[in-house]
């Protein structure tokens, strides 16, 4: 299974000058940790970075200004790690685990951004496959009593 399939497709950026009290507010409004940073042409937005609730915890802590004087190229992580969608999920799994991320930005072979895969994302699927692992095993076992 690659990763294009278990990806969140529902992808959350914002651009590179966005401020961090922007940021901030659509991160709750969107219930998400991370959100995608963007640089122009904006009908094929390039990704420069990934800024999560993390990261806002550590600029709030570190720098005198308040979010309004502060924007996502201020925090962000500069050139994430970035997963293509035809990238089976062992090898992201792998990719995420050497950088020490739980979160990529997916993209299409193109370059264009496609959605977002966490680790969360590959538990559940890892989670799916061992139960149907497990429904095979459950029914050999019934079969082999019966």
């Amino acid at each position: 299974m690659d990763v294009g399939s278990v990806c969140s497709r529902q992808i959350v950026s914002v651009a590179v000058d966005a401020p961090l009290s922007e940021v901030a507010r659509l991160m709750y409004e969107r219930r998400c940790g991370a959100v995608i940073v963007t640089q122009s042409p904006a009908d094929e937005p390039v990704v420069v970075g990934i800024l999560t609730d993390r990261d806002l915890v550590r600029a709030q802590l570190s720098h005198v200004a308040d979010f309004s004087q502060l924007n996502a190229a201020d925090t962000m992580t500069r050139d994430p790690l970035v997963v293509n969608e035809r990238d089976d999920i062992a090898e992201a799994l792998r990719r995420l685990r050497a950088g020490r991320v739980r979160r990529a930005p997916v993209i299409a072979a193109n370059g264009r951004l496609v959605g977002v895969i966490s680790t969360d994302d590959l538990l559940r699927q890892i989670a799916r496959d061992l139960n149907a692992l497990a429904a095979i095993v459950a029914q050999q076992s019934a079969s082999a009593r019966a």
